[in-house]
C-alpha cells in the first residue's frame, strides 16, 4: 500500500492536467450544447439543402433553439439582404397591392432554421429581382400578420399573387436552396398545365404532389386547363393523351374525352373526384374550388369566423382523444357529400380548451364521439344531434335527411345552439383561448 500511494498521486496529477488542457482549447458550448450535437452547423452554399427531413421550428420551441441560433451568428458568413424587402403592418397592404408576385418569409430571429434560410433566401431574391419580390416579416414583432397567415412554424414561406388574391404555401417538404426557390417561383409565374406522357413521370407526380388535376384529352393541349391553372396556383395541373397515365389517375380508359379528375392526398392515400360537368373554364374552376379543400375542416380559432359565417349546412363531429376510427368514417361521409355539406371536426380536448367550450355550447358529451347537424333559419342557428350508430351507413343516412331538409320540417326536434351576433362572447373567436 505504501508503494502504491505515489503512483496514485501521479495518475491524479496527470488526469487533472489533461482536463485543464481540454477546457483551455475547447469552447464550452461545443462540449455541452445538445442543440449543436443534434443539428451540426453546416457550411452555407447557395445550393445546399436547408434542412433535409428536419421540420421547421415550432413556435413553442423558442427556448430550445435560442442557444443554437446565437451560436450560428459566429459561423454564418456575411451576406447581402438588400434585395429582401422588410414588411410590417404599416406597409404590408400597400406593398402587396402594388406588386403582382410577392414571396414572404415569416421568420423569428431566435429560430435556428430561420437563420439557415436567410442567406439562401437573400440569394434567391437577387436572382428574381425584376420578376418577383422577396420579402420577410419578423413574427415576433408583427404578431397580427402572423395570425392573419396562421403561422405555426418558423420559417413559413408564402407566395402571394395579384395583390394577395391567391396565397400559395411553399411546402416545407420542398428543397430549400437558392435554385429550388427560384425555380419554384418561376414555375408559379409561368404556370400552366404540364404534359404527362410517360408513365414513370406520372408515378413520380402522384408520389410528390398533394393536390393535382389531370385532364385526359384528344389533343396535346387544353386552353381551358391552362386558364384555370392560373386561378388555382396551389393545385398542380397536368394533361395527357396517354391512356395508361389516365388509368393511373383513376380515369376510365373508355370514358369520353375530354375528361377530368382531381386527386388529393389524405394521409398515405389519394382521394379522387371525377368532374361530371361541362369541360369549360367556369365549370372546371368551380369543380376545383369545391374539391381541392380538405374534406373535413378541423376547427381552429383562426377559422372560427369562416366556419360560422359559411352559408352551407354543416355537419360537426366532436371527438375525445383516441377516436380515429370515427373520424375516418366521418371523412368518408364527407367525400360523398362534397360541395353539398360543410364537414367540421372538433377535438374536445382538456378543461378550458376551445373544443371543450364548443362541446358545452352544442350540448354534447365530452367523453364520447357525437355528430351534430347545424344550420341557419330565420329564427337563428339551429342544431340536431344524431343519436344513431356511428357507422358509415348511419352517418350517411343522417346527412341525406339533413340535406333533404327533414329536420326543418320537424319543429319538435329543433334546438337553438350557437346564435352568432357580435354580442355573444361564446361565438366570438377572441373569447377562446389562444392556441398559438
Amino acid at each position: 500500500m505504501e508503494k502504491a500511494e505515489p503512483t496514485f498521486l501521479v495518475t491524479l496529477f496527470i488526469s487533472a492536467l489533461l482536463l485543464v488542457t481540454l477546457f483551455s482549447v475547447t469552447p464550452l458550448s461545443q462540449l455541452a450544447s445538445p442543440i449543436s450535437a443534434k443539428f451540426p452547423l453546416p457550411s452555407f452554399g447557395h445550393d445546399e439543402v436547408l434542412y433535409d427531413d428536419v421540420f421547421p421550428t415550432s413556435i413553442d420551441q423558442q427556448d430550445d433553439y435560442e442557444e443554437s441560433s446565437l451560436d450560428m451568428q459566429s459561423v454564418l458568413p456575411a451576406f447581402d439582404e438588400n434585395d429582401v424587402v422588410v414588411l410590417a403592418e404599416h406597409n404590408f397592404s400597400d406593398f402587396v397591392a402594388r406588386n403582382q408576385y410577392v414571396m414572404i418569409n415569416f421568420y423569428a430571429p431566435w429560430c435556428y432554421f430561420s437563420k439557415k434560410l436567410a442567406p439562401v433566401y437573400a440569394a434567391a431574391a437577387t436572382m428574381l429581382k425584376g420578376k418577383a419580390v422577396l420579402a420577410k416579416i419578423d413574427c415576433t414583432q408583427e404578431i397580427e400578420l402572423g395570425r392573419m397567415f396562421k403561422i405555426k412554424w418558423y420559417p413559413t414561406v408564402y407566395f402571394l399573387v395579384g395583390g394577395g388574391v391567391q396565397q400559395v404555401l411553399y411546402d416545407p417538404k420542398e428543397e430549400r436552396t437558392r435554385n429550388a426557390i427560384v425555380n419554384w417561383v418561376n414555375h408559379k409565374m409561368n404556370i400552366g398545365a404540364q404534359n404527362l406522357t410517360i408513365l414513370e413521370d406520372a408515378e413520380c407526380v402522384l408520389a410528390a404532389k398533394p393536390v393535382m388535376v389531370l385532364g385526359l384529352l384528344e389533343g396535346p393541349e387544353s386552353e381551358e386547363l391552362a386558364a384555370v391553372s392560373k386561378l388555382h396556383m396551389d393545385v398542380y395541373f397536368y394533361q395527357t393523351a396517354n391512356v395508361d397515365v389516365a388509368k393511373l389517375f383513376h380515369i376510365d380508359e373508355q370514358i369520353k374525352r375530354p375528361s377530368l379528375v382531381l386527386l388529393k392526398r389524405e394521409g398515405e392515400n389519394h382521394t379522387h373526384f371525377g368532374h361530371e360537368g361541362q369541360f369549360t373554364r367556369s365549370a372546371i374552376a368551380d369543380f376545383v374550388s369545391v374539391y381541392k379543400v380538405p374534406s373535413v375542416i378541423t376547427f381552429t380559432v383562426e377559422d372560427a369566423s369562416n366556419i360560422f359565417e359559411n352559408p352551407m349546412k354543416q355537419l360537426w363531429l366532436f371527438t375525445p382523444d383516441g377516436s380515429c376510427e370515427v373520424l375516418s368514417i366521418f371523412k368518408d361521409t364527407a367525400n360523398a357529400f362534397k360541395g353539398k355539406l360543410l364537414f367540421v371536426h372538433v377535438e374536445i380536448g382538456n378543461e378550458g380548451s376551445v373544443g371543450r367550450n364548443l362541446a358545452y355550447e352544442f350540448s354534447v358529451p365530452e367523453d364520447a364521439p357525437r355528430v351534430v347537424a347545424q344550420y341557419n333559419t330565420v329564427d337563428g342557428t339551429k342544431k340536431h344531434v344524431y343519436h344513431g350508430e356511428l357507422t358509415l351507413n348511419g352517418i350517411k343516412s343522417f346527412a341525406e335527411q339533413f340535406l333533404e331538409g327533414k329536420f326543418l320540417r320537424t319543429e319538435k326536434h329543433m334546438e337553438t345552439v350557437l346564435r352568432l351576433p357580435s354580442h355573444s362572447h361564446t361565438s366570438d373567436p377572441s373569447s377562446f383561448p389562444q392556441t398559438y
